[in-house]
Formats: structure tokens, C-alpha cells, sequence
């Protein structure tokens, strides 16, 4: 089945382009849990303020027309239309592949045991403090990254880091500790599920019995940045 993506061009009545892509953002807003759709972001040109684009990319033309056929999404049309100044222009394609696009209906799978993954704490000098395995690659994962932590008894992680897009799903597989996200300390304990927000760092705090998380989130290059004073270890 394929993919379908294309270029919506609205041009706003004069004056009316920000309440315009006001009305699309929350079109996307609605569209963040539907079936299929990949990708649907909404743009202005700066020289152009009356002018909206709309870039989307569906998993098909049936997830795309049944998100259409939503009754949330029929409910925001006249809004939509109310503020157009004449017809819409589109211009469909045919998705090739880059950066953020997943081949639709690949398949295979990969099986990597996380203590055959390489422990890279001796290079980053933080041995003393667990082990760290990224797994991304081993896995031969393209968008999703994959992290195995270790932190020994009573150890805490030197060290915050934080996002600016990549949401990331912390998994306590053993042990128990704490973990500070922003200005606030939480305990945790095994199977706990912590979902942190790209923009909140976040660190990690050892119990007497050492803490073990599983980290998973998408990958993104150059998204994350490290904040080597946010929790000190003597704090």
C-alpha cells in the first residue's frame, strides 16, 4: 500500500493568515493519535503572511481518508473554510526516503543481548559510577534509540541531560533509587515507567541495592544536550 504525501498551499483573506494556521495547528493537534499519519506540519512564509502550507505524509490513502471522515476533523472545516480566500492548491508526491522517513511496510527484526552491547563508561571516564550500553546500532534501529544503565550502589549520575525533541521512556528494571527531573525528586523502584519530555532533564540516583533502567525514545542526532552540574554528586 503506498504512502501518500503532498503540499497543501491555503491562501488567507487579507489579514487573516494567523488565525488561519491557528485553526490548522489545532487540525494537527487533532491528528496526533490518528491511524497512518506520519507527518503533518504547517508552515507560513514570512514574506507572506496571508499564505499557509501544509506539509503531509500518510502511511496511505485510506488512513488519509479516514482521518478526513473523523468527526473532530469535519467540525474544524467550516473554521477552515470561513477564513480561505479561494480555492486550495496541492501538489502530491511520491515519498523517496530522507531524513525523519521510515520506509513504509519494511520488515525484518534484529535480537541483541544488552550485555553483548559495548560498555562505553570507560571512555566517557564514569566507570567508577556503572556502565552505559547504547544499543541503537547493534540493533540496526534507524529512529529508535535504545540505552541500557547500570548504576552501582548508592551512585549518582554526575551528570542531567535533556532534549529538544525526543520524548524518552525510562523502564526500571532493577533496583530502586531516585530520579530528579527539573527541580523535582521522585523515588523509584523496579518497573517503574518514567516518561520524561524533551525539554525536562532529567537524572539518575542509585539505592543501596544499585539501580537498573532501560531507556527508549526516538533518535534524533545532535538533539541532546548534556548539563554537567545539574544534580552534583555531593548535592
Amino acid at each position: 500500500m503506498p504512502e501518500v504525501a503532498r503540499y497543501v498551499k491555503a491562501t488567507a483573506k487579507s489579514g487573516a493568515g494567523a488565525a488561519l494556521a491557528e485553526v490548522l495547528l489545532r487540525v494537527a493537534a487533532m491528528l496526533e493519535d490518528a491511524a497512518g499519519c506520519e507527518l503533518y506540519i504547517v508552515n507560513r512564509s514570512p514574506a507572506e503572511p496571508d499564505t499557509v502550507w501544509v506539509t503531509e505524509l500518510w502511511r496511505s490513502q485510506e488512513d488519509l481518508d479516514a482521518a478526513l471522515a473523523l468527526e473532530r476533523a469535519r467540525a474544524l472545516m467550516p473554521e477552515v473554510l470561513e477564513l480561505v480566500d479561494g480555492p486550495f492548491e496541492r501538489i502530491d508526491l511520491e515519498p523517496l526516503g530522507g531524513v525523519g522517513h521510515a520506509a513504509g511496510g519494511a520488515t525484518g527484526f534484529t535480537i541483541v543481548n544488552l550485555d553483548s552491547v559495548e560498555d562505553m563508561a570507560p571512555k566517557f571516564g564514569i566507570s567508577d559510577m556503572g556502565e552505559a550500553r547504547f544499543a541503537r546500532e547493534d540493533l540496526e534501529a534507524t529512529d529508535t534509540g535504545v540505552s541500557h544503565q547500570r548504576l552501582r550502589p548508592g551512585r549518582r549520575q554526575g551528570f542531567g541531560h535533556r532534549h529538544e525533541r525526543a520524548e524518552e521512556v525510562y523502564v526500571v528494571l532493577g533496583g530502586s533509587g531516585r530520579v530528579r527531573i527539573d527541580d523535582e525528586v521522585r523515588e523509584v523502584r523496579q518497573l517503574d515507567a518514567i516518561r520524561v519530555a524533551p525539554g525536562s532533564t532529567r537524572a539518575f540516583e542509585a539505592g543501596p541495592d544499585g539501580l537498573e533502567v532501560l531507556a527508549v525514545g526516538p533518535h534524533r542526532n545532535g538533539d541532546g544536550e548534556m548539563l554537567p552540574e545539574f544534580w552534583p554528586t555531593n548535592g
